[in-house]
């Protein structure tokens, strides 16, 4: 089975059965299957990346040593995800947090900075050796070490937020911020990078947002309940506008 790109597939069960397009058995009979898909380790070395398909999945070899793009959606969402050689990758919270943290520092970091930035004082560098390994397994090669470090181009919903707040037109940046990033992290270089985005996104659109703008931030989380934002929601559209009166209801509802 090819692809129109011409990349060979295999179609593969839910339960990791190779069942079609692999005649020749080079990964075998039957891979083991992350809950979530993403990366696996195929026989003589190969990196493979599963896709879902109808009740279970493509398997596409990739080239372990050149990843491509790695596309992180952390903002506004408490199922945080990648995006890897065209595969959606689930991660866990802290899985996330260690890909926000490499992005933000494309030069790297090592076990200790990264375990001081998510756990403080109480860190341990095994701790995060051991989440960066299991890491590895969903990512393959675009997670590289020695320095730990994004090893491929990344895009990042809350790098483009943080592009954006220099852009002159506000409507782009409302329409890129969903919600906070990571909003269930406790990890405090999160927190302190979260309420910061927080802040200069509110402070942006309160102080040059069109109506749209402030509708749209009124959305999130933080803005649903944000008086000055529904205020100015209330005060800036016609009186009729289904908006403004969402605004004025918001602004009247008992806490």
């Amino acid at each position: 089975m090819r692809t129109t790109s011409g990349q060979p597939h295999a179609l593969v069960t839910r339960s990791g059965r190779i069942i079609a397009g692999d005649p020749a058995r080079r990964y075998g009979s039957r891979i083991r299957v992350p809950a979530s898909g993403g990366r696996v380790s195929l026989p003589g070395g190969l990196t493979g990346v599963l896709e879902p398909f109808g009740d279970g999945w493509l398997l596409r070899p990739v080239k372990h040593d050149a990843p491509s793009a790695l596309t992180l959606v952390l903002l506004g969402t408490d199922h945080p995800y990648a995006r890897l050689d065209g595969a959606i990758v689930q991660l866990s919270l802290r899985h996330a947090e260690i890909l926000a943290l490499l992005a933000l520092n494309p030069r790297g970091m090592t076990a200790e900075q990264l375990s001081f930035h998510l756990y403080g004082d109480d860190g341990n560098p095994v701790t995060i050796r051991a989440e960066i390994h299991r890491l590895r397994a969903q990512l393959g090669a675009a997670v590289a070490a020695k320095p730990y470090r994004l090893a491929c181009p990344v895009e990042a919903d809350f790098l483009e937020v943080k592009r954006l707040l220099a852009v002159r037109d506000p409507a782009p940046l409302a329409r890129a911020y969903p919600g906070p990033l990571l909003p269930r992290s406790e990890a405090p270089a999160i927190r302190r990078e979260r309420e910061e985005l927080e802040g200069q996104v509110r402070a942006r659109i309160l102080l040059s947002g069109s109506p749209e703008d402030l509708w749209i931030y009124a959305q999130t989380d933080q803005g649903r309940h944000d008086p000055q934002v529904l205020e100015r929601v209330a005060t800036l559209l016609p009186p009729g506008d289904h908006r403004a009166i969402t605004a004025r209801l918001r602004l009247t509802a008992p806490e």
